[in-house]
């Protein structure tokens, strides 16, 4: 096993983070670390990496540095930087990368790797956090306490219990789509854009599905409900099984949209890829989907082993141009509005195997081994 520096649940700063959001792959992989109280017995450090990454020296860099400085730690011991928790002004590219890269390793003696989950980049550890975050609460919730993570606070197992694949009996109560679209007033990230765009669009089919809309007050109901009063305040909150037996696919936006159009129009960039609950929660659920995110993005979902429809229209996807790719988006979700409950129904019956099998995807497809990749980046014996 290998030991990792455990710093209780109390931790909270800027260099530490916070413990039940640095130490949760370790605790997912228990069988593999040990977590130990001294950090001088620890062979390995996690450390909290967001936002400093840069391309250039700033004092938010410097002071990074100096808090590992002062940890005092010996040469031997090997830093962990975990960048898997992405923030909305903090996208880092692999340019940023190199260049952290290149002045932690003149200013620390520790070797170190960053931990990031955009399967873009090939640079340093590439983790998939999102996927082992959605497959422990779905699958295995009390194999560890999540009661307190962060974007989950106040969960239990009840907001991640799933029901059977079915639809209602009743043919008044049914709908035709489930569309989270949470849009944020404080971010300008594209996708925020795109969903109020998505928005306008399925105003126009209100009477016949379920949407979002937080910050105007309109919640979708939780699978627990003493967790409703959440919604309106950011985290992960998964939508009631009930709505998904009143309905059969899901339309939304993806985190990871029109990211790079935004903000390097002006340079080369290379995308940042990454699928998150936006995409996992309807399928662990029993759903079609049809979403809009970065070009390639459904072909990402099929190199999970994931399955889809050939009678949703998903040509739109490997279109580069964020705006054109959007606009032939729409026009397969119009296909998707144009047919009856009925037909839905019989197409939901004769592709059901399809989604039985996505769901059977969370428990057969394993986690993403941190300790595995860890082994092979410090080439451990």
């Amino acid at each position: 096993m290998l030991t990792i520096w455990n710093p209780g649940q109390t931790v909270h700063d800027g260099l530490l983070g916070c413990y039940y959001k640095n130490f949760f792959p370790f605790d997912i992989e228990k069988k593999d670390w040990l977590p130990v109280k001294n950090i001088q017995d620890a062979e390995f450090i996690a450390l909290q990496g967001p936002y400093f990454i840069t391309n250039e020296v700033t004092q938010d860099l410097l002071n990074y540095i100096q808090q590992i400085k002062n940890l005092n730690l010996r040469p031997d011991q090997k830093l962990l930087i975990l960048n898997v928790w992405h923030i909305d002004d903090r996208w880092a590219d692999r340019v940023m990368y190199s260049f952290t890269r290149k002045i932690l390793q003149q200013e620390i003696p520790n070797e170190f790797a960053i931990i990031h989950t955009n399967f873009e980049n090939p640079q340093e550890i590439q983790y998939d956090f999102l996927w082992n975050r959605q497959k422990i609460y779905f699958t295995n919730y009390n194999y560890i306490d999540l009661h307190e993570r962060t974007y989950t606070l106040g969960t239990d197992a009840r907001n991640f219990q799933l029901g059977r694949i079915e639809k209602y009996d009743n043919e008044f109560e049914l709908k035709k789509f489930l569309c989270p679209n949470r849009i944020y007033k404080q971010y300008d990230h594209p996708r925020i854009e795109f969903r109020k765009l998505l928005r306008d669009f399925v105003e126009k089919y209100h009477t016949e599905g379920y949407y979002s809309d937080p910050q105007n007050g309109k919640t979708l109901d939780c699978e627990n409900l003493n967790t409703n009063d959440r919604l309106t305040q950011g985290g992960w909150y998964p939508i009631s099984n009930a709505m998904y037996n009143k309905t059969f696919f899901s339309i939304y936006t993806e985190t990871l949209t029109g990211y790079d159009a935004l903000h390097y129009e002006d340079r080369r960039f290379q995308k940042y890829k990454s699928i998150t609950e936006k995409t996992w929660d309807p399928l662990i659920k029993g759903h079609f989907i049809l979403p809009f995110g970065y070009s390639g993005l459904i072909d990402h979902i099929r190199s999970y082993g994931f399955k889809f429809p050939d009678w949703i229209d998903y040509s739109y996807d490997m279109i580069e141009d964020n705006n054109i790719r959007f606009e032939c988006f729409l026009e397969s979700a119009e296909k998707l509005m144009k047919y009856s409950k009925s037909d839905l129904m019989n197409l939901y019956e004769k592709d059901k195997d399809i989604l039985v099998h996505n769901r059977e995807v969370f428990w057969s497809r394993p986690y993403d081994s941190l300790h595995d990749k860890v082994i092979d980046w410090f080439d451990i014996d």
